[in-house]
């Protein structure tokens, strides 16, 4: 028996608004949480482009909960978002936000100007945060915090670095540019530099702070299957359709992040879901 796109379409349609009490009793959940990771990737409703962001706070798996939404770009503004946040350097513009970012994205750059471009300053600073994140684990495998001289070690070996990685830039013969006016051109490994020289408490908030990761990749994961999505079916035909997507990647992200059956959770109340946050 072939079942039709309209049957399928209702079929998702109801489950969506079974399940948006429980989409937004895990948004109230998020808003507690002290750690949270913030993402969004692009995606198209109708004829203008949409925004999808994912939510979810780094806690034990026995409570961790994802939360998607879809709006403008830039979803994020208006959000009530507090406390700690592992985000994009993008996202600095929310106010009273202790901001950390994703060291996995600075391995990957520091990675590349090492393999490509042989810049020795990039792989010490490379080692250093390796270190550093192990250095953090074994910390938190023994339920304590790093000692205060090995933060300060830590932070005065990351300056030092810092200066001899610009001072060699400040050496290199400019870039030509293609017009008079306007910014000077820096290098790739120039500017990761001052990236990391000016935000230099968000790169290193994972040693203060145990309860900040040292990357964002529990958002990430999270976003992963809006790309899939996109590439296998292409834009959402309605606001209602994406809105529908993302109250049921709420649903199933938060399922398997507790280790819930899927489909019992597609069929349960959404009050008894509730009770298990």
């Amino acid at each position: 028996m072939r079942v039709s796109a309209g049957t399928i379409g209702q079929m998702i349609a109801s489950t969506a608004d079974r399940a948006r009490n429980f989409a937004t009793a895990v948004c109230e959940k998020i808003r507690q949480a002290p750690v949270k990771h913030l993402d969004e990737t692009g995606s198209r409703s109708g004829p203008r482009p949409n925004g999808c962001m994912w939510r979810a706070p780094p806690v034990l798996m026995a409570s961790c909960i994802t939360a998607c939404r879809p709006g403008a770009a830039r979803c994020w503004r208006g959000l009530p978002i507090s406390s700690c946040t592992t985000i994009r350097t993008s996202y600095f513009q929310l106010p009273d936000v202790t901001h950390a970012m994703c060291n996995a994205h600075h391995l990957r750059e520091l990675t590349a100007l090492v393999d490509i471009d042989g810049e020795d300053w990039a792989r010490n600073m490379r080692s250093l945060l390796r270190r550093l994140c192990h250095a953090v684990n074994l910390a938190q495998e023994k339920a304590a915090a790093l000692r205060p001289a090995t933060i300060s070690t830590a932070e005065r070996i990351y300056d030092r670095i810092l200066r001899e990685g610009i001072a060699w830039h400040e050496t290199q013969p400019p870039l030509p540019r293609d017009i008079k006016r306007g910014r000077i051109r820096r290098r790739t490994g120039h500017n990761l530099l001052l990236r990391l020289q000016q935000h230099k408490q968000a790169v290193l908030l994972f040693l203060h702070n145990p309860a900040v990761p040292f990357t964002n990749n529990e958002a990430e994961r999270d976003a992963r299957m809006m790309k899939l999505r996109q590439k296998i079916s292409g834009c959402f035909r309605t606001s209602q359709g994406a809105e529908n997507f993302a109250c049921l990647r709420t649903l199933i992200g938060t399922a398997r992040k507790r280790a819930w059956s899927i489909l019992d959770t597609l069929t349960q109340h959404p009050d008894l879901l509730i009770s298990r946050l």
